[in-house]
């Protein structure tokens, strides 16, 4: 068996491991993009080290795009293997892969006026929407704590590592020669308290370990100071000053982790009824997908929707446009 890292490794972007078996089955774990301003890394992603057609299977631990953002360009490449990942990390893969396709588009687009003014060709994009949309027909959705057969030689399982809505660590099986290997890759594991999400599950013991550790080197804040720091912020800029807030937030877990404190503070009737727009259809297609796995969310959110059935739904605390 051979292991190549081609992404995140010295960076915390562009996560791609490939493995070749004895057998000649290459399986890459995750297929993340690099990630930079604008068109700063497109030559990196569109730098192959193997043939995308000689690929057998994708096996995704989340949707993150530095995770699974090349592969639209690897199925424009050639690439007719299966992806395979948890049902959620699909769902999210098909709005979040065609959104990155337009991007990619546009980003092109006004990138070719700045070639046109110097007498450069114009260039094509990585890839594009269609690519995006094609690429999900190869995607194999496998509910967590489920061995998956792959083939003879090959079998996966998912472990909830409380990430993102569908992250998981992925736990490989290699028989090669009737030796069996264990490899276990982590993805990116979350925290214990997240908002949303059940906490990270431990994970079988294996034989290989290969881990990320982005965050590493550094303490989060305690997560009651923040949402007291929230609270804050919104009473004395949108309640006291009858201002507008903007947040920035990322459209998959962040955003939805706003809305839900957002929505306490109302039920706990420490914030009034204000206007509150989400100004992404990204952001507000990817709620409805948190709405079809609710299985994934923790006990505090499940004690909660005792008594509201949609946490996520600011309709009875807010004039809510999206």
């Amino acid at each position: 068996m051979k292991i190549q890292f081609l992404g995140a490794a010295g960076e915390v972007t562009g996560s791609k491991h490939l493995i070749t078996t004895d057998h000649g089955k290459k399986i890459l774990l995750d297929c993340g993009s690099f990630q930079g301003k604008g068109l700063e890394t497109d030559q990196m992603n569109r730098e192959l080290s193997f043939a995308p057609e000689e690929l057998d299977h994708i096996i995704l631990t989340h949707a993150h795009i530095d995770h699974s953002g090349l592969i639209p360009y690897y199925y424009k490449q050639g690439f007719r293997g299966s992806v395979i990942c948890t049902h959620a990390t699909r769902d999210l893969c098909a709005i979040m892969l065609a959104d990155s396709g337009f991007i990619q588009e546009h980003d092109t687009q006004w990138f070719n006026k700045k070639r046109a003014r110097k007498g450069l060709p114009p260039v094509e994009p990585i890839y594009t929407q269609k690519d995006a949309q094609h690429c999900m027909e190869l995607f194999i959705g496998v509910a967590p704590n489920r061995k998956l057969q792959i083939d003879n030689n090959l079998k996966v399982k998912f472990t909830n590592s409380g990430h993102m809505l569908g992250s998981a660590v992925v736990t490989l099986e290699v028989d090669e020669m009737g030796t069996m290997t264990r490899i276990g890759y982590t993805g990116d594991i979350g925290r214990p308290g997240n908002y949303l999400l059940r906490p990270p599950d431990a994970f079988p013991q294996c034989d290989y370990l290969i881990t990320e550790s982005t965050y590493g080197d550094r303490l989060h804040q305690d997560k009651q100071g923040a949402e007291d720091e929230l609270l804050r912020i919104v009473k004395y800029t949108c309640v006291e000053k009858k201002g507008k807030l903007i947040i920035p937030s990322f459209a998959i877990g962040r955003t939805q982790e706003v809305v839900y404190m957002l929505n306490n503070f109302y039920n706990e009737g420490k914030l009034p009824r204000i206007p509150i727009y989400v100004d992404s259809p990204l952001a507000v297609n990817a709620t409805d997908i948190f709405r079809m796995h609710y299985d994934q969310f923790n006990a505090e959110v499940q004690q909660v929707m005792e008594n509201d059935t949609d946490p996520l739904d600011l309709e009875p605390c807010a004039t809510l446009k999206m």
